[in-house]
């Protein structure tokens, strides 16, 4: 029944999602009537298609009106969409549950030896992990798409308000910066379109006396606004000039940006997100970090658009309930907000985000507005993305390690003083552990890559069944899940298909690099960044390899292990082994193809950004990831030493299923002549509440038993009843022959 079910289920799911994203999406009109009867077609057309290929209509039934309690409370809970997105998240969240449920009965009930069933348990615990974090995309997605009724929504600043200037404070750090490109964001500064407010420049331990004097000079030329102050040996890096220049703002000052030192800034900044602090509750504003001169190859093209994902999609979403993330650049914060929080946290290498995370925990409110202000430099070479996605990666776990315990649900029992509600508490939780979605990845092509292995030496290895769940709807899952991501990608930045997919495998790319600074971020508690190994004489195109050997060297092995498998024992299980394997293998490949692309762009303007932390290097942070490998590797090793059970057998089908007529509750009445097997005279009658327990004679082997005879039956006389057996007591007990 519950394999039925799931299928069932997730034909829903599939019918739904692919109705939202072919048009549905568009419907900006809902109500509760409409959605009711949209949820009704979906679960009917499952129904049908679920009749004629299974049967069972009870079971269908009883699942039909559960898929439609559920679905009618998320039309209630989320009476802020249209029906399309209502009936698709519900679908969605039906068929993911009943697979994880699915996948526990068989992983918990199968017959397994020890060491299998902890790598089974394992895997479920992957799969599972895997499958949520996927269900917290889609619930972005459809948000965004879906929302037919936004609160809070500004896709540009508040008109000016009459008397209402208070004095800004613009920050501007910089260390061993090229005078030209720092000259054009402080010439950006100077024109901007607002009265009153000043611009400090903190340069951070440039070694170089000639580069820091150029900048000092340009500051006096700009005229009494512009600061410049010189930190020579000063710790804490960018935060820790963030902290100097805020202890150095003018008094009067009441709002702080922090502007990084390669950003054109438009005049209309100031003027029209200062107006915003208005309202004392605000406690920062953020606008969306744009960057310049990324058309000039695909990877700078996919790259700009993979940042432009964060801040067209996750950042409009987590406004809606008040639970954006600070990012420094182009954005203003309070300054007794932030000095009431002991201002910029040292040990954060993403401190703008830990930031906003206290302002917002104290009780403020923040506002993104979804309009550029600002155009930067992002790098330009897969090495450079490689470190800042890195140290982004970093810093997150940093946060989710320090404040995991405030978002919990019931962080405000502990602490009165947590004013994070709950939508808070979710989208900066979920936050950080999408960080680890490349880390399940990673694992799970580990698991794969045991199962290629152990078919190719040991015939057939299998941890639990492969059943037909098991074998397609995770299929049906990944397909649908990246058709939405792409889907999203296309039309939200307008994209083609060519390009989305792109984009798309930009993100997969340094998935990598997110591993090392999850693993690497979970044990170590300072900031860190990954320096990448070079040698003298190389040329760009070796280097771009070389900065990649790592994704490379696993992209292959993934791939030689599935199709190996397959053409030594060529069968369906080890067909679709390959193809899971190969599309994990495409995920890190990507990484020298983009590196190799990267290898083509111009040299940058600006040499690498700053890095905050102690270096580790590639290599010995891989090894820790490949400890882990190892490990795995040496438990299911043992696990194959140990007896197996024969091996399951693969169910491609479904065949219809008639239902007698006597069958009542999934149960029948089978006649006993019926059920396969004949009565042995070691089987005895069951006793019933009147009868006595039986006394066994001892009877010798020689001694006939007499059978009772019966009369003759005549047509016309009434049936003759069988004689009971003689009571125990009537034959004589024997010692012996």
């Amino acid at each position: 029944m519950l394999t039925r079910s799931l299928f069932l289920a997730a034909g829903w799911f599939a019918v739904s999602l692919f109705t939202t994203l072919a048009g549905g999406h568009r419907v900006r009109r809902g109500d509760f009537i409409t959605s009711l009867l949209w949820l009704a077609i979906v679960i009917l057309i499952g129904d049908v298609w679920a009749f004629l290929t299974f049967g069972v209509p009870q079971e269908i039934l009883i699942l039909s009106v559960i898929a439609f309690l559920l679905g009618l409370v998320w039309i209630i809970i989320l009476r802020d969409w249209n029906a399309f997105g209502q009936v698709s998240w519900a679908m969605t969240v039906f068929a993911t549950l009943l697979f994880i449920t699915y996948a526990f009965m068989v992983t918990a009930f199968s017959p397994l030896n020890i060491i299998s069933f902890v790598i089974a348990l394992d895997f479920f615990l992957i799969e599972a992990l895997a499958l949520l974090m996927a269900l917290t995309h889609a619930y972005e997605s459809l948000e965004l798409f879906c929302r037919i009724r936004w609160k809070r929504y500004l896709n540009r600043g508040p008109s000016p308000i009459p008397n209402y200037s208070p004095m800004v404070s613009l920050h501007v750090p910089a260390y061993n910066e090229p005078p030209e490109v720092v000259a054009n964001t402080l010439n950006s500064l100077a024109r901007l379109d607002y009265p009153n407010y000043e611009v400090l420049v903190v340069d951070n331990n440039t070694p170089e006396e000639e580069n820091w004097q150029r900048i000092r000079n340009l500051c006096l030329a700009l005229g009494p606004r512009f600061r410049f102050i010189h930190l020579d040996k000063w710790p804490g890096y960018k935060s820790g000039a963030l902290n100097f220049a805020l202890a150095h703002t003018a008094p009067e000052a009441e709002i702080i940006g922090s502007i990084d030192a390669d950003y054109i800034v438009h005049p209309d900044f100031l003027r029209e997100l200062v107006p915003v602090f208005a309202d004392p509750r605000i406690g920062f504003v953020q606008a969306p970090q744009n960057y310049r001169e990324y058309n000039k190859n695909a990877f700078t093209e996919s790259t700009y658009h993979g940042y432009r994902y964060f801040f067209d999609i996750s950042m409009p979403v987590r406004n809606e309930y008040n639970a954006i993330i600070f990012c420094g650049t182009m954005g203003l914060i309070r300054k007794s907000a932030l000095q009431e929080i002991g201002g910029w946290d040292e040990w954060c290498i993403t401190e703008d985000a830990e930031a906003s995370l206290r302002i917002l925990k104290h009780g403020y409110d923040s506002l993104y507005i979804q309009r550029s202000y600002g155009h930067g430099l992002m790098p330009l070479t897969f090495e450079g993305l490689k470190k800042q996605r890195f140290r982004w990666c970093f810093g997150g776990i940093q946060i989710l390690k320090k404040h995991w315990g405030a978002l919990m649900p019931w962080a405000h029992r502990s602490d009165p003083a947590n004013r994070l509600s709950g939508a808070q508490r979710y989208f900066y939780l979920v936050g950080g552990l999408q960080w680890f979605t490349d880390v399940i990845n990673f694992i799970f092509g580990i698991f794969l890559s045991l199962g290629a292995v152990a078919s190719i030496f040991y015939g057939y290895f299998s941890v639990r069944p492969l059943t037909v769940p098991l074998l397609f709807i995770p299929a049906v899952f990944l397909f649908l899940h990246m058709w939405r991501f792409m889907w999203v990608l296309r039309n939200t930045l307008n994209l083609s298909a060519r390009v989305a997919l792109r984009s798309m495998y930009s993100f997969f790319s340094l998935g990598w690099a997110v591993t090392l600074a999850c693993i690497q971020g979970l044990i170590q508690k300072r900031g860190a960044f990954l320096r990448t190994p070079k040698a003298e004489g190389e040329s760009r195109a070796w280097q771009a390899l070389r900065v990649t050997q790592w994704e490379t060297l696993i992209g292959l092995t993934f791939l030689l292990f599935g199709w190996a498998a397959f053409f030594v024992r060529p069968d369906l299980k080890t067909l679709w082994l390959a193809l899971l394997l190969a599309l994990q293998a495409s995920l890190y490949l990507a990484a020298p193809y983009y590196s190799l692309l990267s290898a083509r762009t111009e040299p940058a303007q600006r040499p690498e950004a700053p890095e905050r932390g102690q270096p580790v290097m590639e290599n010995r942070a891989a090894s820790w990831a490949w400890a882990v490998a190892a490990m795995l590797v040496a438990v299911t090793v043992v696990g194959l030493l140990l007896p197996q059970p024969p091996e399951p057998p693969v169910y491609t089908q479904f065949q219809p299923i008639e239902v007698p007529a006597n069958r009542l509750f999934g149960f029948e009445r089978v006649p006993v002549a019926e059920r396969g097997f004949t009565p042995t005279p070691a089987l005895l009658p069951l006793a019933t509440a009147t009868d006595q327990p039986p006394v066994l004679p001892t009877i010798p082997p020689e001694t006939p038993i007499p059978l009772p005879t019966l009369p003759p039956a005549s047509p016309t006389s009434p049936p003759t009843s069988i004689p009971t057996q003689p009571p125990p007591t009537a034959i004589p007990p024997t010692t012996g022959p």
